[in-house]
C-alpha cells in the first residue's frame, strides 16, 4: 500500500474528531470598533514593541484589499494560494492604540471562523488588546478536508494554500493596522489544532507562539529538521475523557478517537526543543472543549514576546476557578501493559496476533478506534489468547501459510509505537499480507471484521478486494 493512501486512510478517523462541541452563534465575528493606533502608544504589557514593516497595502494586499484593506466582521474575496478566502476580523477598542499583538484562530470540521469564535470566546482576547482574524477552511487538506495540515511523509514541502493564506493575510493586516512583530501568535481546536501544530512546526521564524487545543500532532512536520527558533507553545487538552464520538460530514461514524495520547506526542515534542517555552494545559475532565482560560492564555502570550529566551520561562498561577491544570513538564503518558502472545503450533498465528497487541491494542490513538473489532478479532486489553485460538483453528488453508508466513517476517521487522505513525506497521502488514488472497480464511475473517468499521474500513483497501 502506498503510504499516502494509508495516511489518508489513518486520517478519516483524526479529521472527525472537529465536531464535538463546536456549536455556537454565527454572530461572533466582532468584539468591538477598532483603531490602527500609533508607534507612540503603549504597549500591551510594557515591553518593547516594533510594528512590522509590511510595506504599501497596495502591495501587501490582493485586490480588492489593496485599495481599502480589511475591516472589522466578514472579509470576503480574499485571493490566496489561488483561491478566494473568507476571514473574519476581530479588531480591540480604541482605547488600545500602538502595534498590538495579532491572534490568528483556526476553527473545527463542523465549524467557521464566527462560530469557533463564538465558541472559544476568543472576543476576550481582543478584550485583552489583540487584532484577531480567525480564517474560514474551504477544505484544502489532502487527508482530511479541512486545513491542510497532516502531510505524508516526503510531502511536507509542496505548495501549501492555507499557509500561504497564513503568510499573505499577516502582511496585508500588517500594512493596515500596527501589529506587533513580536508577537504574533496562533490557536485553534480540535482540526484547527491540528493545523496549529503545522503553523507552529512550519513559520516559527514569524510566530510568537500559540496554544494548541486538542490537536493530532502525527504528520504535521514542516518537511526540515531545523530546530523551531524561540517561542511559546501551549498543548492543552480537555483531560482524559477527551474523545470523539460521533459521525463525520461524509457519513464516516467515527467509534472512538481520543486526543490525549496526541497531546502528550505534542507536549513531548515541543519541551525538548531547546529554542521552546513549553507549557501543557490538562482540562479537568471537560471532554473535547476548549479549556475555558482566556484571560490568564491572553497574559501568557502577551508576556512572551518573540524571541524572548525559553530559559527564561515562568509558569504563572492558573486563576483560583481554573477547570485545568498547567506545568511547564513534558506530559508522559504512562504506555498500556505488554502483550505477550502464547506460542501455538500454526506457523505466524503468534507473530500475527502480536503485530495487532503491539500496534493497536497497546496503542491509546488507535485501539479505541478498533475497540470493537479487536474484540471480535479476540482481544481483551489483558489477553490475545483469543486471537490466537481463532487463528489456530480457522487459518487452515495453504494461502493461510502465505500469509501467516508474511504477517510473521512483517512482525519480526515492526517497530510500533504511540500516535497514529506508531500504528502504521499493522495497517501496512494487512494490505500487503492479505493482498490477493482471497484464498485465505485468516484474511477474509479480518477483513470482514474491519469493514464492519466504516471508519476502519478505510484504512485498508486490500481488504475492498478480497471481500466484496
Amino acid at each position: 500500500m502506498h503510504t499516502r493512501s494509508l495516511l489518508a486512510s489513518l486520517v478519516l478517523l483524526v479529521g472527525a474528531c472537529s465536531s464535538e462541541g463546536e456549536g455556537g452563534s454565527p454572530d461572533g465575528s466582532t468584539a468591538s470598533s477598532g483603531s490602527d493606533g500609533g508607534p507612540s502608544s503603549a504597549p500591551p504589557d510594557g515591553g518593547v514593541t516594533e510594528p512590522i514593516d509590511a510595506g504599501d497595502p497596495a502591495t501587501a494586499c490582493p485586490a480588492p484589499y489593496d485599495a481599502a484593506g480589511p475591516k472589522a466582521g466578514v472579509n470576503e474575496g480574499f485571493s490566496a494560494g489561488g483561491q478566494s478566502r473568507t476571514f473574519h476580523l476581530v479588531l480591540p477598542p480604541d482605547s488600545f492604540t500602538g502595534p498590538r499583538p495579532l491572534l490568528f484562530a483556526f476553527h473545527g470540521t463542523t465549524e467557521n471562523g464566527p462560530r469557533f469564535l463564538a465558541r472559544a470566546r476568543l472576543a476576550d482576547f481582543a478584550a485583552k488588546g489583540f487584532i484577531v482574524v480567525a480564517p474560514d477552511a474551504v477544505g484544502n487538506g489532502s487527508f482530511w478536508p479541512v486545513w491542510d495540515a497532516m502531510r505524508a511523509p516526503g510531502s511536507e514541502a509542496l505548495p501549501n494554500a492555507d499557509l500561504e493564506l497564513f503568510d499573505r493575510l499577516l502582511r496585508c493586516t500588517a500594512a493596515n493596522y500596527a501589529v506587533d512583530k513580536n508577537r504574533v501568535f496562533a490557536t485553534g481546536h480540535s482540526a484547527g489544532g491540528i493545523f496549529t501544530n503545522r503553523l507552529l512546526r512550519s513559520r516559527s521564524s514569524v510566530l510568537a507562539g500559540g496554544i494548541v487545543g486538542s490537536g493530532v500532532f502525527d504528520f504535521t512536520a514542516s518537511g526540515t529538521k531545523a530546530p523551531l527558533e524561540p517561542m511559546l507553545v501551549v498543548v492543552t487538552w480537555g483531560g482524559d475523557n477527551d474523545t470523539y464520538r460521533g459521525t463525520t460530514p461524509n457519513g464516516v461514524n467515527v467509534p472512538a478517537f481520543s486526543f490525549v495520547e496526541q497531546a502528550s506526542l505534542a507536549s513531548k515534542f515541543y519541551a525538548a526543543e531547546s529554542g521552546v517555552a513549553h507549557a501543557r494545559c490538562r482540562g479537568d475532565n471537560l471532554g473535547h472543549a476548549w479549556l475555558p482560560l482566556n484571560d490568564w492564555f491572553a497574559d501568557l502570550l502577551l508576556s512572551r514576546p518573540k524571541g524572548t529566551p525559553a530559559s527564561a520561562f515562568a509558569l504563572p498561577a492558573l486563576p483560583a476557578n481554573a477547570r485545568a491544570a498547567c506545568s511547564v513538564a513534558p506530559y508522559e503518558l504512562a504506555p498500556l501493559p505488554d502483550m505477550t502472545c502464547a506460542p501455538t503450533t500454526r506457523a505466524g498465528c503468534t507473530e500475527a496476533c502480536q503485530l495487532f497487541a503491539d500496534c493497536a491494542v497497546e496503542n491509546r490513538t488507535v485501539g479505541p478506534s478498533l475497540q470493537a473489532e479487536l474484540s471480535a478479532i479476540g482481544f481483551t486489553q489483558s489477553s490475545c489468547a483469543g486471537c490466537v485460538q481463532r487463528c489456530q483453528t480457522g487459518a487452515t488453508t495453504q494461502v493461510d501459510a502465505a500469509a501467516l508466513a508474511c504477517f510473521a517476517t512483517k512482525q519480526a521487522a515492526a517497530t510500533c509505537g504511540p500516535g497514529i505513525e506508531g500504528a502504521t506497521p499493522l495497517f501496512q502488514a494487512i494490505n500487503e499480507c492479505c493482498k490477493g488472497r482471497s484464498g485465505s480464511n485468516l484474511c477474509v475473517d479480518l477483513c470482514t471484521t474491519l469493514n464492519g468499521n466504516s471508519a476502519a474500513k478505510a484504512f485498508f483497501p486490500t481488504c475492498q478486494q478480497i471481500v466484496l
